[in-house]
């Protein structure tokens, strides 16, 4: 399992899962959904999800905005339309 928090977890902090349609990326703690999403970008983990500059140019200058997010310190552009984070907390068990 890849856990995105280069600096480790901070009191205060919440665990939340971040994947796509093929299954689980990442753990990254943050404060919330998008300081999660950024300490994923920004070590690496979602670059899958990656957009070109060629898609993010068509899709900013159509306004599809709905389709991407910009996170991570570099606020690059990502896929998002199978995108999908969740607290841990909500995970669910499976049987071993």
């Amino acid at each position: 399992m890849k856990i995105a928090n280069k600096d480790g977890f901070r009191y205060g902090e919440s665990a939340y899962l971040i994947g796509n349609e093929f299954g689980l990326l990442c753990v990254a703690y943050g404060d919330c959904e998008s300081d999660a999403l950024d300490n994923a970008a920004d070590i690496g983990y979602l670059d899958c999800q990656l957009m070109s500059e060629a898609d993010h140019a068509e899709y900013e200058i159509n306004e599809w905005h709905d389709s991407y997010i910009c996170a991570g310190n570099a606020s690059e552009p990502f896929w998002s339309e199978y995108l999908w984070i969740k607290p841990a907390s909500e995970r669910e068990r499976v049987a071993a």
